[in-house]
């Protein structure tokens, strides 16, 4: 776990690392098909399939890796450290994706890998 902004929280919060989101992407899965389950069983429409119900234990189980109370279920799924890029050299902020190729917060371009190496690297 790591805290770092979150472009759609628009906030720094709780991050997962791989393991930590499998746990939490476990029960998103389930409380997915436990939605699907009480519709089809009930012929419920949408609105009465109780997700808040549902999707309590995903929200409970980012709460007990972060201390984070009352996070959406929907937010979590994008509190995963791999989906965002390293940070902005300029301004800090992660990158929106690891392929980026400006920071959405300051729009300085970024320098891909390659070229940082390659210009760190003695001219002959």
């Amino acid at each position: 776990m790591r805290v770092q902004w979150c472009w759609r929280c628009k906030a720094e919060v709780p991050m997962l690392d791989e393991n930590e989101f499998a746990s939490v992407a476990e029960l998103h899965r389930e409380a997915i098909r436990g939605a699907k389950e009480f519709r089809q069983r009930f012929g419920a429409p949408l609105e009465q399939a109780s997700f808040d119900e549902h999707f309590r234990p995903v929200r409970l189980r980012y709460e007990q890796l972060t201390g984070m109370k009352d996070c959406h279920q929907n937010a979590i799924m994008h509190h995963r450290i791999s989906m965002y890029g390293r940070p902005c050299e300029s301004c800090g902020k992660p990158l929106r994706t690891p392929s980026a190729k400006l920071c959405g917060a300051c729009m300085h371009p970024v320098q891909s890998i390659d070229n940082e190496q390659k210009s760190r690297e003695p001219h002959p």
